[in-house]
């Protein structure tokens, strides 16, 4: 099982300095699902904050793709965690998300993915993640708390085992309905033929 506990000193230094608080308090089973209950057809995207190809994803794809499908009612989609290296990094994203809610949750993880090519290129992912925390309504003393956060981070270590027991080794990894898209990186075009074939299967008597 992965143990978040062991990449916890390397994120206290990602942490903002501000006066301590006690953490604030989240669902620890919580499942933050964007888009309409009723949707015929469940994507989960198995994502990470660290992970390049997750960022070009989500900054050149998943504008198009929640138009058409997320906003439409067409889609529930949720992000599911698999933590990639640097796993600090991964793992602060999470928790960041985690501690803003359901209406920050996305917030943060788009944020972050936006900052990222920048953090590393200029080595500063802590004002990269400081930044994205503030989308999701959390400020410097909600940042270090959900860090800090012994509950966030053994749900976080749940989620992630979780991806690995179902066989996810790589992100980003797209599942429709269960069934797994087979492009490693797929495109807007992949993803459509996914959605009609999850929606014909659901159709099948």
């Amino acid at each position: 099982m992965i143990r978040l506990l062991a990449v916890i000193a390397v994120l206290w230094t990602l942490a903002a300095p501000a006066p301590g608080r006690t953490a604030p308090e989240v669902p620890v089973s919580s499942e933050f699902v964007m888009g309409r209950p009723g949707a015929p057809v469940l994507v989960e995207a198995y994502a990470s904050p660290s992970c390049t190809h997750c960022a070009t994803f989500s900054n050149e794809i998943f504008p198009a793709f929640r138009a058409k499908y997320i906003e439409t009612g067409r889609v529930r989609y949720v992000i599911r965690p698999l933590l990639t290296p640097p796993l600090q990094v991964a793992a602060a994203g999470f928790l960041l998300a985690r501690c803003a809610g359901p209406r920050g949750y996305y917030p943060v993880l788009e944020g972050f993915f936006r900052r990222q090519d920048q953090a590393y290129r200029t080595g500063d992912v802590r004002s990269a993640l400081i930044a994205a925390a503030a989308e999701g309504g959390l400020d410097r003393n909600a940042y270090n708390d959900c860090i800090a956060d012994p509950a966030g981070q053994a749900a976080l270590d749940a989620e992630a085992q979780r991806s690995i027991d179902r066989g996810v080794t790589v992100t980003p990894t797209f599942y429709f309905n269960g069934v797994k898209v087979s492009a490693e990186h797929p495109t807007l075009a992949d993803l459509d033929a996914a959605y009609a074939a999850a929606l014909k299967a659901r159709r099948k008597p």
